[in-house]
């Protein structure tokens, strides 16, 4: 019987090496590295920020100046002869109308010839002695003279400086009597800003003890007179209607005090806006059609509290910019967008 034996032709066994060689080759499986750049940008997670759109409109230009309310109608009242306080009828905080009594003061001189009778009445040893004090007293007190003080106009009480029953010298102060419906704002302008503040103005007035509140107003006076320490100016602010109620004296705070209005602004919140601390400029980050975020610097013009004006060209009405994870975002980063208020 013949045997068989196995043959193979030169091209298969090049045939098979070469499969082998593919299937053993170290990166011959992988895809080409566009496509693998591609892929791991395609999983590379979106930045979630929030936009807002430029627009036009107008932004009133101001100064601000710190200062404090004063009343314009405040009186020290004080006693007019000296005395003991007898009654007390008003303390801090009390409100009195005109002619209301606000203390009695007993004269120096009554009350010692009261002192005298009592003093001969418990001195007295026999009954003519003692009817003899007795109507010593009585005439004493028959003719006792008092002065009642009074309001001279409506108001509060800011301060009291007397106890009942103090002895008190003439001339003393009792009292301090404010009229809080003539309280104004006394804003102190420094003289470099002194040409660009008029009487007439508008003024927005804010204070520290009450955040979130301002109050309208209009300068309607500037002092003669600078104060060569502080190099300042007092402006005074007439708050606009009746008083506001929860106002009182010695009130710190700041008023805006607009000289100009700039018309057809290019204005974006103050969010927006993004400070090189080093060089004083500023940027700001929009949004390209494909979400794509790039860094933009401006100029800014006058600012407000919640919004800024930008020159210089590079934007224009109803460019997105980032308002909301704006900080360190760097160029070309693709953005997430999220609400888009509207200005």
């Amino acid at each position: 019987m013949r045997s068989i034996q196995s043959s193979q032709s030169p091209a298969g066994t090049l045939l098979a090496l070469f499969l082998l060689f593919l299937l053993t080759c170290p990166g011959c499986n992988r895809r080409p590295s566009g496509e693998e750049g591609e892929s791991e940008s395609a999983a590379r997670p979106l930045v979630p920020v929030k936009t807002a759109q430029v627009y036009q409109g107008d932004v009133p230009a101001a100064i601000a100046v710190t200062g404090k309310t004063e009343a314009l109608k405040k009186e020290k009242v004080f006693a007019p002869v000296s005395g003991w306080i007898v009654e007390l009828k008003a303390l801090e905080g009390t409100s009195v109308h005109k002619g209301d009594l606000m203390a009695v003061v007993r004269p120096k001189e009554t009350q010692a010839a009261i002192a005298g009778a009592e003093a001969l009445l418990k001195r007295a040893r026999t009954p003519a002695q003692e009817d003899e004090a007795r109507k010593a007293l009585a005439l004493a007190e028959s003719s006792e003279n008092t002065v009642d003080i009074r309001a001279s106009f409506d108001g509060i009480v800011s301060s009291r400086a007397v106890t009942e029953g103090e002895l008190v010298g003439d001339n003393a102060e009792l009292f301090t009597l404010v009229d809080l419906a003539t309280l104004v704002f006394m804003a102190d302008v420094p003289l470099a800003a002194l040409d660009q503040v008029r009487t007439g103005q508008s003024a927005q007035v804010t204070f520290t003890g009450l955040p979130g509140r301002s109050f309208r107003g209009q300068v309607e006076a500037l002092s003669p007179q600078s104060d060569p320490q502080s190099q300042t100016v007092r402006a005074r602010i007439r708050f606009a209607g009746a008083v506001p109620s929860i106002l009182r004296t010695e009130m710190a705070g700041t008023a805006r005090i607009i000289f100009s209005v700039h018309s057809h602004a290019l204005l974006l919140p103050r969010s927006a806006l993004l400070r090189n601390d080093e060089n004083n400029t500023y940027s700001v980050v929009t949004v390209t059609p494909d979400s794509i975020a790039i860094s933009v610097p401006v100029t800014v013009g006058v600012q407000t509290d919640s919004v800024a004006e930008i020159t210089g060209g590079a934007l224009k009405p109803g460019t997105p910019v980032v308002t909301e994870g704006n900080y360190a975002l760097a160029d070309s980063t693709k953005v997430a967008l999220g609400a888009q208020p509207e200005p």
